[in-house]
């Protein structure tokens, strides 16, 4: 008989009926079960222990009574319910919460990758989730895909497995040198050996949602010791559908810890993606004009759709237009054409970092208010540590990083600040009757500079509401007339009365990350002045 034939029907502490298998792990086998007492199904965790030895016997056996602690600690919609906790045949099993349902790597494998609005719901659940451990002085640390569940016909998004949870402060349940968790979506820090932190789930949310939208984890090599070097040195590969995702993996996924943002900003960025929104450039919104919420269906429930339905939502394509041949020397600088004035933004679609003063958000009301908070008065609040307030002549006003002498110059109605002679820059354009649409101006350029840069790839390029302004994003990489790898991001938006503003970022592909954040700060606090 297998195993599941000769564990199916036992009774635990009398009152546990064992059924089918639901699943099977590293540290033990799931079941389904009946509370025979207060008649209702369950799910049953058991532990593994044919293969092991003594030593690491009581180490998992004191791991999964610390999961069983962790999550009744835990009092969160997105955290399973434990029941119960009892030892038979010598070894520990956790009564929990029963979700029909399906683990977020079985859908990538069973159904295909998930579409970055999906993800960002996805990922918007799993750090409320986090968050509210985090608050009680909980890490998980093994936030990765087969530990995210999907309950089928209602969204709800459960973390699973607190096995290897860590109370802030508390003793470790570790031999010296055991590296705990999946290598893929290790943190650097971790990799290092450095005390984790909240930071450090973070970045394996990044890591799982790359995966998500990807197909795959960002650093998985041949052996654990190649991936371990990768999180480590190796920068995150270049998205290929995140879209508008993209700028928020790239920030979770900072290798610094201290760089990657708080919950409550990651949280931000995230619903705007949920959303189908792009970016919250705070624009002024028009009179009557009212941001509508978007229908979600359950990734675990979804159907294929028309390409069309999805264009909607789609979040973000940047990237630098294609320059016409002139004296200027800048790699990749855009020029706008068609309007009586053309001005180049470049940028990073980054969504919404700004978290200024953000109240939490529970998941469990997720869906009652999907309106887009805007800063009342833009650009009138104190800047931030590293950025001072500029006034542009050209009609804008904008964060100017202080990290460097930022020098304006302008070239073919283009504006450029840039502290090193434009190896990094920002760009900025407005065209006053822009005829054409953000998306058809920026295909434009695309099919221009696909022909004028070398090695050009777009990344994603794509239709978005900006604070319900007609936008696109736009993102791409080419290699430089140095011979290195370049990556630019722009998002255009006009306005009902036809003019155009556009952002854009340009920099080395070595530092890309800090150019991206960057950007998102310049973006999200961008506010026309006419």
């Amino acid at each position: 008989m297998g195993a599941q034939d000769q564990s199916t029907g036992r009774l635990l502490a009398g009152r546990y009926a064992l059924g089918e298998r639901l699943g099977r792990g590293g540290m033990g086998t799931v079941w389904r079960a009946r509370d025979e007492m207060l008649d209702r199904e369950v799910a049953v965790k058991e532990l593994t222990v044919s293969h092991l030895s003594e030593e690491d016997l009581e180490i998992l056996q004191s791991r999964m009574k610390r999961e069983a602690r962790a999550a009744a600690r835990i009092k969160h919609p997105g955290v399973i319910t434990i029941h119960d906790v009892l030892e038979q045949d010598g070894r520990p099993w956790i009564v929990m919460e029963l979700v029909d349902g399906r683990a977020l790597s079985d859908v990538i494998s069973q159904d295909g990758t998930l579409t970055p609005r999906e993800a960002a719901d996805v990922g918007l659940q799993v750090l409320a989730a986090l968050h509210r451990g985090h608050q009680l002085g909980v890490l998980h640390r093994d936030v990765k895909p087969a530990n995210v569940l999907l309950e089928h016909g209602t969204g709800r998004v459960v973390l699973l497995d607190f096995g290897i949870a860590k109370f802030e402060g508390a003793m470790d349940i570790t031999r010296p040198g055991d590296l705990v968790g999946s290598p893929d979506y290790l943190a650097p820090e971790r990799a290092q050996g450095q005390r984790p932190g909240p930071a450090s789930d973070l970045w394996a949310l990044g890591a799982t949602l790359f995966h998500a939208v990807e197909g795959q984890s960002p650093f998985r090599r041949d052996s654990p010791l190649g991936t371990l070097a990768a999180v480590v040195d190796e920068p995150l590969p270049e998205s290929r559908r995140a879209a508008g995702l993209g700028p928020i993996l790239a920030a979770l996924m900072a290798k610094d810890p201290a760089e990657r943002p708080g919950a409550d900003e990651a949280a931000r960025m995230l619903r705007e993606v949920a959303d189908g929104h792009t970016v919250s450039i705070r624009v002024p919104q028009q009179a009557g004009e009212a941001r509508l919420p978007t229908q979600v269906v359950p990734v675990v429930d979804r159907v294929e759709t028309p390409e069309g339905d999805e264009a909607e939502a789609v979040t973000p394509a940047q990237a630098p237009e294609p320059r016409e041949a002139s004296e200027d020397t800048t790699p990749a600088a855009p020029v706008r054409r068609g309007g009586k004035r053309r001005v180049l933004m470049v940028l990073t679609a980054v969504l919404v970092l700004i978290a200024a003063g953000g109240a939490g958000y529970y998941v469990s009301h997720r869906h009652q208010s999907n309106a887009i908070a805007v800063d009342p008065d833009p650009g009138q609040g104190p800047a931030p540590d590293g950025y001072t307030w500029q006034d542009d002549p050209a009609g804008f006003r904008f964060l100017l990083p202080t990290d460097g002498a930022w020098v304006r110059s302008e070239t073919n109605a283009q504006i450029y600040y840039s502290p090193d002679d434009r190896d990094h820059y920002l760009q900025f354009a407005v065209t006053v009757g822009q005829p054409l649409a953000p998306q058809e101006h920026l295909l434009q350029m695309e099919a221009s500079l696909s022909r004028s840069l070398k090695d050009f790839r777009t990344s994603s390029l794509a239709a978005a509401k900006i604070n319900d302004q007609e936008g696109a994003v736009w993102e791409f990489s080419f290699t430089g007339t140095t011979g290195g790898r370049r990556h630019a991001k722009e998002v255009e938006f006009r306005r009902s009365d036809g003019t155009s503003y556009a952002v854009y970022v340009s920099g080395p592909e070595k530092d890309w990350t800090q150019s991206l954040r960057r950007f998102t700060t310049v973006l999200n606090n961008f506010v026309p002045t006419r």
